[in-house]
């Protein structure tokens, strides 16, 4: 019998939004939160009930997703923190459950068509940092983390245009057609990067995941070992002179903005200057500046961790307790401890901070089995997961959603492809 055209266009209509999904991660988050939302409805009218639970049972992620809802079950029982704060820091902790909702979509040609919509947004934000640093851009709602520096959205962004860069390389090198497009795609993105997001951990982060891949597909593994030797040599050396200048005029991005009106680079460099020099300074005296309180948040928050290392102090505890500890210092009114080893560690103890690199243990295993299956999608994997563990110790990569459900609905992407029983 033919296919009927309504339930064929209602079973792929899940797959038709994820699609188009990666695009809204670089406009304001209420564009993603709506898109996703869009998603979910979808995937209950879908149907198919039988088939989607299949794919999220055979799935691995389900286990460390089983994992670290055990575990923050046992923390709320542990520290008896059944009330309405602690059952919101309990979702927070549930946020891999998302990612299954969208695994148990079929994979499909939407796949590709998710990886150019974000591209495209990549493309997007890359034009709009350009034309912020012209001046060219109003500061509007739709713009405004494009025009000032807007804490998380714009760490975001920053993260987003490192990520889409580096596999847009990986695109360029699997295609066997290196058109000049692609290239050309690539450096606008890096240019855009650098020039307009003023993100020093997603500057950072492209360094890192361009020698990932370089590695992953070096073949002459020795003189690649030799080049990141000199690589790590030149970075010492550069972070030495980093601590002998003289400080900047600020180290505020805003202030730098505003005040001074300086570019990009000039503020990301002046950044990494600030934070050279906050490290040297907090190790000296402890004391830190407004933009180096990251330290302090992060030396406060391990003296709460040792008070009890191995059960934690319990779920949405950290917030009290380190504004009681903080109490009168810069760093009092933090929400969050800009590092998820330790807010984990924290709240859950050990139990916690294992089950958290389990998560991305398991991610990089499900790497390896594409791997195995000759599939492209192992090196997106890859790239995402080495970004989520290395974004996760400067932020709040999955405590907040505005980060987490993004590096999600990437991490989706190439995971779907994972075929439960399939030999190389």
């Amino acid at each position: 019998m033919p296919l009927n055209p309504s339930s064929t266009f209602r079973r792929d209509l899940p797959g038709h939004i994820l699609s188009i999904l990666p695009v809204s991660l670089v406009f304001p988050v209420a564009w993603m939160y709506v898109g996703f939302l869009l998603f979910l409805l979808a995937f209950v009218v879908s149907g198919e009930w039988t088939q989607k639970w299949q794919r999220v049972r055979q799935h691995p992620m389900l286990l460390p997703t089983l994992l670290m809802l055990g575990i923050s079950s046992m923390a709320m029982l542990l520290h008896g923190t059944l009330n309405t704060e602690g059952l919101n820091g309990f979702l927070h902790y549930q946020i891999y459950f998302f990612l299954l909702v969208m695994l148990a979509v079929s994979p499909g040609d939407w796949q590709q068509r998710a990886v150019h919509s974000f591209f495209l947004g990549a493309l997007i934000a890359a034009s709009l940092f350009f034309l912020a640093s012209l001046k060219l851009l109003p500061e509007t709602t739709l713009f405004r983390s494009y025009v000032i520096y807007q804490g998380n959205k714009s760490i975001l962004l920053g993260l987003l245009l490192a990520i889409a860069a580096v596999w847009m390389l990986h695109e360029w090198k699997v295609q066997h057609n290196h058109t000049w497009w692609r290239l050309a795609a690539f450096l606008y993105v890096v240019l855009g990067l650098f020039i307009g997001s003023k993100s020093r951990t997603a500057g950072l982060l492209f360094f890192v995941l361009v020698l990932m891949l370089g590695f992953a597909g070096a073949r002459m593994r020795r003189w690649y070992l030799l080049a990141l030797a000199c690589l790590a040599g030149l970075g010492a050396v550069t972070v030495y002179q980093a601590a002998q200048q003289a400080a900047p005029v600020t180290c505020l991005a805003k202030e730098m903005h505003d005040r001074y009106q300086m570019s990009g680079v000039e503020i990301l460099e002046n950044r990494a200057i600030c934070t050279v020099q906050q490290v040297r300074d907090f190790g000296k005296s402890g004391n830190v500046s407004e933009d180096g309180m990251r330290l302090q948040i992060y030396h406060n928050t391990w003296e709460l961790v040792q008070q009890s290392p191995w059960t934690g102090h319990g779920v949405s505890q950290w917030l009290p307790l380190y504004q009681e500890k903080a109490k009168g210092s810069m760093s009092e009114k933090m929400t969050t401890p800009h590092n998820d080893y330790l807010l984990y560690w924290c709240e859950l103890g050990i139990a916690g901070v294992v089950g958290l690199l389990l998560t991305f243990v398991w991610q990089f295993r499900v790497g390896v089995q594409l791997a195995k299956q000759r599939s492209a999608d192992a090196i997106p994997v890859y790239l995402l997961s080495l970004s989520m563990m290395f974004a996760g110790a400067f932020n709040a990569i999955l405590r907040d959603a505005l980060f987490g459900l993004a590096m999600l609905i990437l991490l989706a992407i190439p995971m779907a492809s994972f075929r439960a029983g399939q030999r190389p």
